[in-house]
Formats: C-alpha cells, structure tokens, sequence
C-alpha cells in the first residue's frame, strides 16, 4: 500500500498527517474514505494502524494530528489552544479537503475516532449529517464534559469554580477553554441526532472512560434510529478490554475490533452474545484418537435477547494426534427476546477440519433455530461467529 503525506489548514493552521492508498489503487476510480482521529495527548503514529486496516479492505484512508493535540504533534497550534471544539473544527477541514479528492466517493465518507477523537467525530458527524456514511468510535471519551464540571481530567486537577489559565495535564499544558468548552455541554445531546449508521466499541475494563459512556451513547441513538435494535446501530464490548487496548492481549482485541467492523459494513449484527464458562472435563482415548467434552454454563446478553444456557451443554471436541478434526458445541439458550416475548435460541455450534490452520475465533459454523416471532430471521439466514477465548470459557458472538 502506498502512503503519502497528507496537509491541510484549519484557519491560518497547518494540519499534518498521512493518506493510505488501497492496493492497485487508480487515481481513476472511487473508493470510500475513512478518516481516523486519535485520542488526547496522542497523535497519528497512533492511529496509524486502523488507518492501515481500513486501506486493506479497499478504503482510502487519512490519520492526521489535532492542532496542539499532543506535545509531539505534526500539525501547529499550541496545546493550550487546543479544546473538543477546536479539533471539531479540524475534522472538519480534514473533510473539506479530503472529499475535494477526485477519486474519493462523496457518497462513501466515514469517521473513525479514538477515545476523545471518538467524541468529535460524534460531534462532527451529528452536524455533518448528509455527508457522513458510518460513524466508528473506540472508546470514545464522552465522560470528558463530565470531568471537566468535576475538577478532575486524566492527570489535571483543578477547582471547577475557579478554573485556571493554564492546567498542567503531565508534561502536557492545556489552556482554560479546554474545560470551559464542555462544562455546560450534555453530551448526550449533543450527539444523538446523527442517524447515520453508528457502531460503538469499548472494553469492559476500561477504567479511564467507563464503558457506561458508550452504553449510554447506544440508548441516545437509539431515538434517532427507531427505538429497536438495529444492524444501523451497533454496540459491541471487548471482554476484559482496557483503554487504548494495549497490553498482552492488544492483539486479540484490535482482532476481534477489526472482525465486527468487517460485519458491520457488510451490514451483519451481534444476535446474541453467549459468556461461557466451562464446568467440567471428560476425555476418552481410543489409540490415537481422543474424544473430550467440555461442560460448561453461561449466561446469553445483546440487544436482541437475555438469557441463560441450559444446562447440561457440553462442546465435543475430536482430536486425532495434535490434529482437531471437529469440534460441535449444541445447546439452547432461554429467556427473552427484545419485546419481552420468552423464549429459545437453539444453537449448533461446530467447526470442522484437517489441518492445524483452524482459526479457533472465527471457523466455527454455527446453525441458530428461534420460536421469537421477532427473531424468526435467525431460522433463514447464515450466521457466523467469533469466539474470544479466554481461561474461564470462551465468549461465543454469533453475527447474522
């Protein structure tokens, strides 16, 4: 993939960053744009890998840096300038400049944004709301007006009556409008007007921004998208995920992240979720081949339907040597659907093969069975699904 640097100005403003071509890009052709937006005190070297994910699925893609974003920053601007609505204001220059590309398709315009740059392309998108095709956050840090009428932001403390000039944030200096920009702001409000399609991820870990926000965030939209769940409005929780997603198991959140973003844009939707535990153990041996089951429990939450796991359910695993050669976990979730209705999600859940390439998140081929009238869809489409695995039992996500 080529990269290039991308410039643009806000005002009298210089905003620096790079664009990502698609493989076997053309100048004469159309691709759909996404642009990136990194969090606070960040920059695009941040960003830079969702830019490049986005590139290798066919996208056009720019991650720039905010005007006095960070202390280590590719654009101008001082950080004591920089506030929520400063960097609104240069997204939206990005997008100016960026849809005056000829072969980027005005019809095909996407924002994704991190952590704070997740709250302003919120913001953005709300106000840009003929122009703007999907909406993408991480993490988003719409606690930030929150903070600010507390006193207490990241690393800065302050009194929220008083607010000083200048704030010390780290090794960082904000400026006193970096609060009073927010102080007064609803946030809520602020965003839940966009009906353009919206699909939230964060951590259930994430001790920085709690994951309340994007819930909440999931509630607002909902007004402006039929008061029902929808595959236009997505929310999806990354088991055990942290702020920024780093650490040893970065690799298997961003994967998972980048697996329902796929879904998403192909316009797939979380059915249900199924957390998992494993109970028991029983193993046979027959020569070389062995025969396990898995017991487990485990409780069944989306939008869609909350429920519990009939017990007994076990998953049958045959393994020939250190070969699998299948695996079919078949049980029935009960509860409700999202009308209220009782009632069961049959699933079978298998994954079949005879070499050690088995992707264990994603090459299971799951059947689902309903008696939700709501539901009925399941009964007639292909569903996928990807397991996050972890030690307690795998989180089951099946897609339709």
């Amino acid at each position: 993939m080529k990269c290039k640097k991308f410039i643009c100005h806000r005002e009298s403003l210089e905003i620096g960053g790079i664009i990502i071509y698609p493989k076997k890009f053309k100048k004469n052709s159309k691709y759909p744009l996404v642009i990136v937006s990194h969090g606070f005190m960040g920059n695009y070297l941040g960003t830079k890998k969702y830019a490049q994910k986005f590139a290798e699925m066919g996208y056009v893609s720019i991650a720039y840096d905010f005007n006095g974003g960070s202390i280590k920053n590719k654009s101008q601007g001082k950080t004591t300038d920089m506030s929520v609505l400063t960097e609104k204001k240069d997204l939206k220059a990005v997008i100016d400049t960026a849809c005056n590309l000829s072969f980027i398709d005005q019809n095909n315009i996407n924002l994704v944004g991190c952590s704070q740059g997740g709250f302003v392309s919120a913001l953005v998108a709300k106000d840009l709301q003929e122009k703007i095709k999907n909406l993408i956050m991480f993490y988003p840090a719409l606690c930030i007006p929150d903070d600010a009428r507390r006193g207490k932001m990241i690393l800065a403390e302050f009194d929220p009556e008083n607010v000083p000039e200048t704030i010390m944030c780290g090794e960082m200096k904000l400026g006193r409008q970096f609060v009073t920009d927010v102080n007064k702001m609803n946030v809520y409000d602020e965003i839940k007007d966009y009906k353009g399609r919206v699909l939230l991820i964060h951590g259930t870990a994430d001790d920085l921004v709690k994951p309340e926000y994007s819930e909440n965030a999931y509630k607002a939209y909902l007004t402006s998208h039929g008061n029902a769940p929808s595959k236009d409005l997505q929310l999806v929780m990354i088991d055990g995920g942290n702020h920024g997603f780093w650490g040893p198991e970065a690799a298997n959140w961003d994967k998972y992240s980048f697996f329902a973003i796929k879904k998403f844009l192909e316009e797939k939707e979380q059915i249900i979720n199924v957390d998992v535990v494993l109970t028991d153990y029983e193993e046979k041996l027959e020569g070389k081949k062995k025969t396990a089951k898995l017991f487990f429990k485990g409780h069944a939450q989306s939008p869609y339907f909350t429920g519990h796991v009939e017990t007994p359910a076990f998953d049958q695993q045959i393994h020939l040597g250190k070969i699998t050669q299948s695996c079919c976990a078949d049980y029935t979730v009960k509860g409700k659907d999202f009308t209220g209705q009782e009632c069961y999600i049959k699933i079978k859940n298998q994954m079949t093969g005879t070499g050690k390439k088995l992707d264990w998140n994603t090459d299971w081929k799951p059947t689902v069975s309903t008696d939700s009238s709501a539901l009925s869809k399941l009964n007639t489409q292909t569903c996928e699904t990807y397991a996050e695995m972890r030690k307690q039992g795998p989180m089951i996500h099946i897609w339709g």
